[in-house]
């Protein structure tokens, strides 16, 4: 298993490294989650990116200034405010993974047809390994 682990590991900087961009990791996941699970509290922000509370605050400031994310009313509490994305943010998001898309297309027509369909058997196994993250955010989030 430890074989596992660390191959996904590598795996994981080597995609990283296809399409290299700008963009922080933490940039980019938080504008994943935002667009995955809708408008959030920046506490509640912070807790699903595991980062301190004032950290996200300075995260959430860089992507207004840059137009990623906004802050709106939230709609339950008059006193709150939610962090959204934005149109910029999500076009920073799709940009990022036509070029990692393409990067990785390169490499993956690149292998044999028996190692084509090895990766292909894997992903059921894959989808497995990230579902109960997936599945607890979107219920915390319910």
């Amino acid at each position: 298993m430890a074989d596992v682990a660390e191959g996904i590991e590598h795996l994981v900087m080597w995609v990283r490294r296809q399409a290299p961009t700008s963009i922080s990791t933490s940039t980019v996941t938080t504008l994943d989650t935002l667009t995955r699970f809708g408008p959030l509290r920046i506490s509640d922000l912070a807790e699903r990116e595991a980062i301190s509370q004032p950290g996200m605050t300075s995260l959430v400031n860089r992507l207004e200034l840059a137009g990623q994310a906004e802050r709106v009313p939230d709609p339950t509490d008059g006193r709150a405010t939610l962090v959204r994305i934005t149109d910029v943010g999500r076009k920073v998001l799709a940009d990022r993974q036509a070029a990692r898309t393409a990067a990785l297309r390169r490499h993956l027509d690149g292998l044999d047809e028996s190692s084509r369909r090895a990766l292909i058997a894997a992903l059921p196994a894959v989808r497995i390994l990230i579902a109960p993250h997936d599945d607890t955010e979107s219920q915390d989030r319910a």
